[in-house]
């Protein structure tokens, strides 16, 4: 029955895309997605919950603690309430109709009430009086107490109850006069209950007890043992008459000492009673079980469980289940098993040493325990014979649970089916075990439910993570470090305040971070701006790796804290330090992350003389090789790091070839792209679904949108985890694409999953501004700033600003600014940016310059992206003489170095304000930049295009060294068939035809209006056809191309420049706005999401427009 406790978030995001993807209002979609974003803590305080979805188990995952989070079997909710008549009556009828079923009946008990461990020590105490009163009467058999006894003492070892356990050993002392035999489990739970507190003197004073009566000085020599009184132990022993020891004291013995460690001396006392018995003839000693109990106790040591076969072997003994079982995992565990194909082969040498058909079921447990290893470390995929195994182990406590024989499978046969229907995705199926192991009193501990988090985790179930986990609190299942790593894991920097709550939540419970965490809380922290946090995380870190913790300063921490910083060079140099220091720069994944520091910050000298300290370039090293040659689009370096690698062999991995296919991508090579593509689908090298996000980058880069439409489906084919990065970045994809129903479609997909996050709002609030649907956008704005996990980000705020700023509406921009400034955060270059570009839409230019002062007293300089937008508001405005006194003040007063964007807007500034001689030098100097972009090139085509300088243009297109791309081609004919050259235009659809190229819709109405005029009805139903334009659209189009931007491309005489085009003031035409304006945009529109353990695609710019990587966005 699904619970429904509020208004599910997820119902709420649906109806979100669908009302983006509709147009329709959002502001009732918004209130529902974000008044529910909340998890755990967030909506502790509003009462609202999270129902999970259908097809998963229905439960409530979000709410207080003290809430249910599924109904219990009474269907009243958690309560405490005292230890009761009805308790006791309860008791006394399974202590007289199933007296083994005693424990498990306290168990289930306890899961009813909110203080269990009270209500545990009533019973045990309730439980211990009536006992005693029918042993008297005889009423019970000893063996059935001592059976309840054992039981209750290992209960206490899991709850932490050692004085109750030290109780029970002291009754059954008490009650050895009615009957009950004291066994070795009574002495190993007693020492297993206070082992964290120091048994060894406990023990001594209870060897020293028990070795006063004849029959328990083996109790007495097992208690010497775990004190540590080996001598004392090996003396006793040696008085017990030998005739008086049974089977089950030499087992006793053995377990004892593997328990301690001794397994050297389990092998000697093994060898000892297998001659002596043999020697003797003693029937009465199963030496079957005697040698399948050493190779259990010996299962520390390889070498002893080898030797305790051998002996075996040598007398022709069998071994048990259990003993094949330890067997198996000792096996296993050897560094020759590193596959699948290994352990089968493994399973069957081990069943034709033994002559068995079959290892049993604590066999296949270790099989599917090292099989779930390897597929996980490896990439491997599963086959039917591991869903065989894991299937049959579940058939077989199936069976065990409706013969109430449970308590004679091994524990660990649960865990196991737990992990192989985990880690083959069968996650209904390892839900329904769970809960019918739940159901059976089973899961007592956090073992289980640790496991089901790992799985959950690993599988990027959010959901279930935080249900599971919220389940353990309000059961009170103790917590491990491992509980609160495998949250952190799943919650990583997209649930920052949720990190925070649990962080908080561990501390409080007495536990230390562990090393494992350290990156993710960082990464976390730094999502949230809070660098005070991250260097206090940092410090500990090194603190405990001093104090000799070494594990705590780990490749990955170091790694984390390098993109923390990327822009910081001395806060980067000292954290290489650390790493010195600590002697993690001899670990690949730190070479790379210090080269890729050194590459972001542009230190060539030193990458070098870092480079030179390498013994040899790992593949790793060459990915950031290859990165930094495209990020400065220097295709002869990259295609030299090529060369290299295919000369030295390097294998080609799944990080190298995303950034090799994204790289070309930027290079605009579409069949670079899909030959490596082609490479890597063909490989065994792809295991994450990172890498089909960054295909589909590189895809839509080069305009591709059927290759991104069949990323995604491959994607859902592979059945892989799709993580929060690889969801953000195939929004972003479709976002820029404009297609609304995928967007609608990859939401869906997620919700499914995991709730609303402050990246994916973010997207959307970004999506909405683009669209101009400000009302929209200002709804899910002021939704995040009331909701508790899902809150607005210094990049939500940057995303609204730059859509008012768009619409020139500085009144809105300001009030969002302040909002911005009351939460805390601090103004930086983007958000000045953003305030250059709104007031300039706004035509309030006197304002900016008392921007651009204030951003000077505020120690922000000027950096590129802030001259570009200037530039670009001077040359709509047609300011032609701040124009050049600002880029005077680039060439000679800033510290800007002249890139080929900055080339490109200085050159599109001059010729929009009628300095063409300045126009052309800019030009030549860009054409000739060592680094010049492809759309740098495409926009002096524009340019001249505007111009309507074909003569310009034709010397373009002749140059053999500039690049020829579809859209130089459409701009091209555009430009010819406006000035009347027809050949030209045939010549160049010609050329089009031959390279593969297309003409845009564009393109081809402008062309086939023009054919219409000129009397040529046959060319221009053959271009409209062509394109699949109807004559109605050329019809419309052509009446507004005609007063309006085409008027712009009338040819002047002999094809020489004519004047500039004449538009309304502050406007451009549509090839500018495709194009030139493209420049701003940019930073919004591409950007990627970088994974926790994956290094980002793409290439990082600082100081972006309307964009920047507080989120992790990084951007080209």
């Amino acid at each position: 029955m699904l619970i429904m406790l509020g208004t599910a978030c997820f119902v709420g995001q649906g109806l979100l895309t669908r009302q983006v993807r509709s147009g329709g209002s959002l502001r009732a979609s918004a209130r529902s997605l974000l008044r529910s974003s909340s998890t755990a803590a967030g909506l502790a305080s509003s009462g609202r919950a999270l129902a999970g979805v259908e097809g998963a188990r229905h439960y409530i995952i979000l709410g207080t603690p003290s809430t249910p989070l599924r109904t219990p079997a009474s269907g009243s909710s958690s309560h405490y309430r005292p230890f009761s008549s009805e308790d006791e009556a309860a008791l006394a009828s399974v202590l007289s109709s199933k007296p083994r079923h005693v424990a498990r009946h306290i168990r289930q008990s306890m899961l009813q009430s909110r203080r269990r461990i009270a209500q545990f020590r009533n019973a045990v105490t309730y439980l211990m009086i009536s006992l005693q009163s029918r042993l008297q009467r005889k009423e019970m058999r000893p063996e059935d107490a001592t059976a309840i006894m054992e039981s209750l003492m290992r209960e206490c070892v899991d709850l932490r109850q050692g004085d109750m356990a030290h109780l029970l050993f002291r009754a059954a002392i008490r009650f050895r006069k009615y009957g009950l035999t004291i066994t070795f489990p009574f002495v190993r739970y007693l020492y297993e209950s206070y082992k964290r507190e120091n048994a060894k003197e406990l023990m001594r004073s209870m060897a020293e007890e028990l070795k006063t009566h004849d029959e328990m000085k083996v109790l007495a020599v097992l208690a010497y043992q775990f004190s540590g009184q080996r001598e004392e132990s090996v003396a006793l022993w040696k008085a017990v008459p030998k005739e008086k020891i049974t089977t089950g004291d030499y087992c006793a013995v053995l377990e004892g000492m593997g328990i301690t460690g001794c397994f050297t001396e389990v092998v000697d006392f093994a060898e000892r009673v297998v001659k002596n018995v043999a020697a003797k003839r003693r029937r009465d000693i199963d030496l079957n079980v005697v040698v399948s109990r050493a190779v259990i106790a010996s299962r520390g040591s390889s070498a002893a469980v080898n030797a305790v076969v051998r002996l075996a072997k040598d007398h022709e003994l069998t071994l048990s289940d259990v003993a094949v079982g330890a067997l198996a995992r000792s096996r296993l565990q050897e560094r020759s098993v590193t596959s699948m194909a290994d352990v089968y082969k493994v399973e069957a040498a081990l069943c034709a040493e033994l002559n068995r058909a079959s290892l049993g079921m604590a066999g296949d447990s270790a099989v599917i325990t090292k099989s779930s290893e390897i597929m996980v470390r490896n990439h491997e995929s599963a086959d039917d014979v591991m869903l065989q195994k894991v299937q049959y182990l579940g058939r077989m406590i199936e069976d065990a649970i409706n013969n109430d024989t449970l308590d004679d499978v091994d524990a660990l046969c649960a865990s196991s089916v737990i992990r192989g229907f985990g880690v083959l995705g069968r996650f209904e199926e390892m839900r329904r075990c769970f809960d019918l192991l739940d159901k059976v009193g089973v899961v007592k501990d956090h073992k289980l439910y640790d496991e089901m988090l790992r799985w959950y985790a690993h599988a990027y179930n959010l959901k279930e993570v935080i249900a599971l986990k919220e389940e353990m609190t309000r059961k009170e299942v103790y917590h491990t470090t491992q509980t609160y790593q495998n949250v952190f894991r799943v919650l990583d920097r997209y649930y920052p305040r949720l990190v925070e709550k649990y962080l908080a939540e561990m501390r409080g419970r007495g536990m230390q971070v562990d090393g494992p965490m350290y990156p993710t809380l960082i990464r976390a922290f730094h999502a949230l701006g809070d660098y005070a946090k991250v260097e206090e995380l940092f410090r500990d870190a090194k603190q405990k790796a001093a104090q000799g913790t070494t594990q705590s300063m780990s490749p990955a921490l170091i790694v984390q804290m390098l993109r923390c910083y990327p822009k910081d060079v001395v806060r980067g140099d000292a954290i290489v330090a650390d790493a010195e220091e600590y002697g993690l720069l001899s670990y690949e994944v730190v070479q790379a992350e210090v080269l890729n520091h050194y590459a972001l910050n542009d230190r060539p000298e030193a990458m070098q003389a870092f480079m030179s300290r390498i013994p040899h370039k790992t593949a790793n090293v060459y990915r950031v090789l290859l990165r930094n040659a495209a990020q400065h689009r220097n295709r002869a370096q990259f295609n030299n790091v090529l060369q290299e690698m295919e000369a030295k062999q390097i294998p080609l991995n799944e990080r190298l070839f995303s950034v090799i296919v994204t790289s070309l991508a930027h290079f605009q090579d579409t069949e670079g792209v899909r030959t490596y593509v082609h490479k890597a689908l063909a490989s065994n090298q792809i295991h994450t679904p990172l890498f089909f996000a960054d295909v589909a980058s590189a895809f839509e880069r080069l305009g591709d949108v059927d290759a991104v439409d069949r990323c995604w489906v491959g994607l859902l084919e592979t059945k892989m985890t799709i993580t929060m990065p690889v969801y953000n970045r195939f929004l972003d994809v479709y976002m820029a694409l404009n297609n609304m129903a995928k967007v609608q479609e990859i939401l869906d997909t997620m919700m499914k999953l995991v709730p609303p996050n402050p990246v994916t709002a973010t997207t959307v609030v970004d999506m909405l501004g683009k669209m101009g649907r400000l009302t929209e956008m200002e709804a899910i704005l002021d939704e995040m700033s009331k909701s508790t996990n899902a809150v607005p980000t210094l990049v939500t705020y940057h995303q609204a600003m730059s859509a008012y700023a768009k619409c020139g509406d500085v009144t809105n921009m300001e009030a969002v600014r302040e909002k911005l400034k009351l939460k805390g955060f601090h103004e930086n270059a983007v958000t000045y940016n953003i305030l250059f570009e709104g007031y300039g839409r706004a035509k309030r230019f006197e304002h900016l310059l008392e921007l651009v002062e204030e951003r000077k007293e505020r120690g922000i300089p000027m950096e590129e992206f802030g001259y570009v937008v200037l530039l670009n508001t001077y040359a709509r405005a047609r300011m032609p003489a701040e124009a050049e006194a600002l880029v005077d003040e680039i060439v000679s007063g800033s510290n800007v170095v002249l890139s080929s964007r900055l080339l490109a807007t200085v050159a599109s500034t001059f010729s929009q304000t009628g300095n063409l001689d300045q126009m052309q030098r800019y030009i030549s100097l860009l054409l000739s930049h060592p680094e010049c972009r492809l759309r740098d090139v495409e926009s002096v085509y524009i340019i001249y295009a505007r111009l309507r300088d074909t003569v310009k243009l034709q010397e373009l297109l002749d140059a053999p060294k500039l690049p020829k791309t579809a859209f130089i081609y459409n701009t091209c004919v555009s430009a010819f068939a406006r000035a009347g050259e027809h050949a030209k235009v045939a010549f160049l659809l010609t050329e089009m035809g031959h390279r593969g190229f297309a003409l845009t819709r564009n393109t081809s109405i402008v062309l086939s209006s023009l054919l219409l005029k000129a009397g040529k009805l046959e060319l221009a139903q053959m271009v409209l056809k062509w394109k699949g334009v109807t004559t109605v659209d050329v019809e419309v189009d052509s009446l507004a191309a005609a007063n309006g931007a085409a008027a712009s491309f009338l040819p002047g005489h002999c094809g020489a420049p004519g004047p500039l085009p004449v538009l309304d003031e502050g406007e451009v035409d549509s090839h500018e706005a495709e194009l030139l304006l493209r420049s701003m945009d940019d930073p919004i529109a591409d950007k990627i999401h970088v994974g926790e353990s994956d290094e980002p695609a793409g290439f990082t710019v600082q100081g972006v427009v309307c964009g920047e990587d507080e989120a992790g966005r990084f951007k080209r």
